[in-house]
């Protein structure tokens, strides 16, 4: 299939627009722009991709449902309340249940989802877990919820029972004070994952037992580069501002775009604006590094598109950028009018 459809989100201007490109070709255009209100952030697709769930970060706060049209476009099918300014986004592979996450609260929200793909918000159940949880990750075989606590600097793990979640203390993992764990993707198999260290600097390598679910660090490589110039970044508490030694030459990594064949991932570091490009093994540990190359200004969105292409986006501007994944990364297309993409979500068309 060489047609692929890239759903963006536009927090800045409050857009969702879908891209169509030819990963033959390397050709694009913009499809559609749907406005869908005050900070749309993470973006979902159900198991059947049919739908495309939407989270904001602002009032008011809620998950839209949107249903995926023949041409590419996107109508809202259907809004519900969310507990949570939602910094993360995620459901079960059944689709039967779907978590968020908010970074400035600490908390997790889950609610059950209907036979119709809706979230029952009448039934949100919210939590306070450790600080400043940047992800909520289900293991993919559904037994298992991951929430990466970035300011307490681990991995919470639950298992599921009957609808609900069960903190397990067993399968989670504690890292060093000052790493600041961030997003978590798992390899299709769900015995490897793959965490980004916001402050720490690191890609990390972790194994997940399939029976009882726990991970165990196994190793770790530098996703920046000697000339990027970086310090170890410093956790600043949510409520705080952020001093100018904070911001200056200091790790603040964001996002992984694992290759479905667990050849290869990519991670973008927002404060260089740089993308790394790193091998994986057949045992799924780190190979060579491959690539290491400027990118949009502060990347914290970041996607596949297909299995050969990546996009990175600017955080800050309008445009994002799409790489062909080999042995480098090549960037042969970009895209315009984004309005601060920060999220991206892709299917075959």
């Amino acid at each position: 299939m060489s047609t692929q459809l890239c759903y963006v989100s536009g927090r800045r201007d409050g857009l969702i627009t879908t891209v169509r490109f030819d990963d033959k070709a390397e050709t694009v255009e913009v499809v559609s722009r749907l406005n869908l209100g005050p900070k749309p952030m993470p973006l979902e697709l159900n198991r059947e991709r049919r739908l495309l769930r939407v989270a904001t970060g602002a009032d008011p706060l809620r998950v839209s449902t949107l249903k995926l049209l023949p041409d590419g476009s996107c109508q809202v099918l259907s809004e519900v309340n969310c507990p949570l300014s939602a910094t993360y986004l995620s459901f079960t592979p059944d689709d039967r249940m779907a978590f968020v996450v908010s970074y400035h609260a600490s908390r997790l929200a889950w609610a059950p989802v209907w036979d119709n793909h809706l979230i029952d918000d009448s039934a949100w159940h919210v939590e306070q877990v450790g600080e400043q949880p940047h992800c909520v990750e289900p293991s993919p075989d559904g037994r298992h919820v991951y929430v990466v606590e970035l300011g307490a600097n681990r991995v919470q793990g639950f298992r599921v029972s009957d609808g609900e979640l069960v903190a397990d203390e067993q399968i989670g993992v504690q890292f060093e004070h000052g790493t600041g764990p961030r997003h978590l993707v798992f390899d299709a198999s769900g015995e490897h994952g793959y965490l980004i260290e916001e402050l720490g600097g690191h890609i990390v390598h972790l194994t997940r037992d399939p029976d009882s679910g726990r991970l165990t660090v196994a190793e770790r490589v530098p996703y920046s580069d000697r000339a990027d110039d970086l310090r170890p970044g410093v956790h600043v508490p949510s409520g705080s501002t952020p001093s100018l030694d904070d911001q200056t030459l200091r790790h603040w990594g964001a996002e992984l775009a694992l290759d479905p064949q667990r050849h290869w991932i990519v991670a973008s570091e927002r404060r260089a604006s740089t993308l790394n490009l790193q091998a994986l093994n057949d045992d799924g540990s780190f190979g060579a590094r491959l690539d290491h190359v400027p990118t949009e200004k502060q990347p914290r969105g970041m996607g596949l598109i297909g299995d050969h292409h990546v996009i990175a986006g600017a955080e800050l501007g309008d445009t994002a950028t799409i790489y062909r994944v080999d042995d480098q990364l090549e960037p042969v297309a970009e895209v315009e009018g984004l309005g601060g993409p920060v999220w991206f979500a892709s299917i075959g068309s």
